[in-house]
């Protein structure tokens, strides 16, 4: 690979590119309908829940690798406690020897037994999304679930981490709005009170992105267009390799929706060759030489936007 017009902290082995993170897409659907979310927008994918049979092989696959990747995520376009097959994943990769193992949820599904099971798989991350300090700011923005059982169910499994001495970590994640950034303060102070530095706790905020540009013009999310940020290659795709729950391979998190960049199959070749293959190597030529907003989906992509402007409080 050429060298890089900026720092791209990019894992070789063998003259192969290994990414630092995967994010498998268990399940593709949700029990929630968030205004910034297109998950129940039309598109050509069916909803569905990655196989067993489908995970072990992924697992299998990059295993070799596994020394490499930092972070393995268990979520996509969807809550990933509709897949009943969840906590066996999660052990699987455990056993196999990935490290970072984590999952986005909106808890509404919490349940104790739930909460029980996520803590005694061993995962190492469990990220709540909450988008308010207050009941109707929250259940505005995340339509269908229930703003008081999502924090009654985040308080309960902090008391359960910290009692049983589990090792794993929360991340409360705001994604500011116009309808909520002004709780975003009060929001910060509530959470702080109860997460555990020791335990290496997080909560961030970041702006909503526009899912290349299918949610919103990008000018509506940011003041003004940074020829900085537009010019540098995009490191998603140098370091994260996304599978859907069907096995398809899809550009970046920005082509969740509609896989129209899809790089491939997991079933029909390994990760890794993917990772590695001609339309992935071509795309990241293009960014490489600064043109990477020539492609209409970075163009109207502002998640390295969102990114530059997150607020991470420990």
């Amino acid at each position: 690979m050429p060298a890089l017009p900026v720092k791209i902290e990019a894992k070789m082995r063998n003259n192969i590119l290994i990414p630092k993170r995967i994010q498998l897409e268990v399940v593709f659907g949700c029990n929630a309908k968030c205004v910034m979310c297109p998950v129940d927008m039309p598109t050509k994918r069916k909803k569905g829940v990655m196989s067993m049979e489908l995970f072990r092989k992924i697992i299998d696959d990059l295993k070799p690798f596994a020394a490499q990747i930092e972070k393995v995520d268990l979520w996509g376009l969807g809550e990933p406690l509709l897949d009943k097959t969840l906590f066996e994943k999660i052990r699987y990769a455990k056993r196999e020897g990935f490290q970072s193992i984590a999952i986005a949820t909106n808890g509404d599904l919490m349940n104790e037994k739930h909460q029980d099971a996520l803590l005694s798989s061993g995962i190492d991350t469990i990220i709540f999304s909450i988008d308010g300090y207050r009941k109707s700011t929250h259940e505005n923005i995340r339509k269908g679930v229930n703003f008081d059982s999502i924090v009654a169910n985040a308080e309960s499994i902090i008391r359960k981490r910290d009692a049983g001495n589990y090792k794993t970590r929360f991340v409360f994640r705001f994604i500011r709005q116009e309808s909520n950034k002004a709780e975003w303060d009060d929001f910060r102070a509530y959470w702080k009170a109860r997460i555990s530095s020791e335990k290496k706790d997080l909560i961030i905020g970041y702006g909503a992105h526009t899912w290349g540009g299918e949610l919103g013009d990008p000018q509506d999310r940011i003041a003004a267009r940074d020829q900085a940020i537009d010019a540098k290659p995009c490191h998603h795709v140098y370091d994260r390799l996304m599978i859907l729950w069907d096995g398809t391979v899809p550009l970046c998190c920005s082509d969740l929706h509609h896989a129209n960049y899809s790089l491939g199959n997991v079933r029909d070749a390994s990760p890794i060759e993917i990772f590695n293959n001609e339309k992935i190597t071509a795309i990241r030529a293009i960014n490489e030489k600064g043109k990477k907003t020539s492609m209409k989906i970075c163009s109207d992509c502002t998640i390295l936007y969102s990114e530059a402007a997150q607020d991470v409080y420990a």
